[in-house]
């Protein structure tokens, strides 16, 4: 969930969880964000399927967290939710609250700057979404950084703009396929 522009307001019941324990529950999206389309989660979570179950997901660029709490009803272990906004923090604290659970743990930092520092400690994660402001032009860099949190059998997933090419490889993870959606696009590296 990326950041067209900063806010601390939100909308209440902005967004529904699609599936699993919690289908049809509501989060709170933080003002100033654009949400991930209900159909770029569905399908995102159509192709990840069984291996949610038991996983350990890391979300980048969080905004509400909500790919973070739809893998949680989904069956996923553990999610680290991080943006570095104030506002998104407290969208997603609320949520937690809201449906009760101790899986997810939310870091605020500056990407790619504050990633090193964010994952220090936690085990290699099986999958990764990563949803960047559409302009953001550091991607390489990120994506370079963040493999080294991914295990070797791991996934990392890209949303970004349907108009702008994505980077070619991701560290040591290299671009399988690339879905459009509109105006989005969803790019997977194994």
């Amino acid at each position: 969930m990326s950041r067209r522009q900063t806010g601390s307001r939100t909308r209440p019941g902005g967004m529904k969880i699609l599936g699993g324990r919690w289908r049809g529950r509501r989060l709170n999206v933080p003002a100033g964000v654009r949400p991930t389309q209900a159909r770029v989660r569905e399908a995102l979570f159509s192709h990840w399927g069984d291996r949610v179950a038991g996983s350990r997901l890391l979300e980048l660029y969080a905004g509400s967290g909500a790919v973070s709490f739809e893998a949680l009803s989904r069956g996923a272990g553990f999610a680290l939710a991080i943006d570095r906004s104030s506002g998104a923090q407290a969208c997603m604290k609320a949520s937690r609250e809201a449906l009760g659970t101790g899986g997810l743990r939310l870091v605020r930092a500056v990407l790619p700057l504050g990633l090193e520092d964010a994952v220090t400690g936690e085990d290699g994660f099986d999958l990764v979404f990563i949803d960047p402001p559409y302009e953001d032009s550091g991607l390489g860099e990120l994506l370079g950084a963040v493999s080294a949190a991914v295990v070797d059998w791991g996934e990392i997933v890209l949303e970004h703009s349907s108009r702008n090419a994505p980077p070619a490889v991701a560290g040591r993870f290299t671009l399988r396929r690339t879905r459009t959606y509109g105006d989005s696009a969803l790019t997977f590296y194994a």
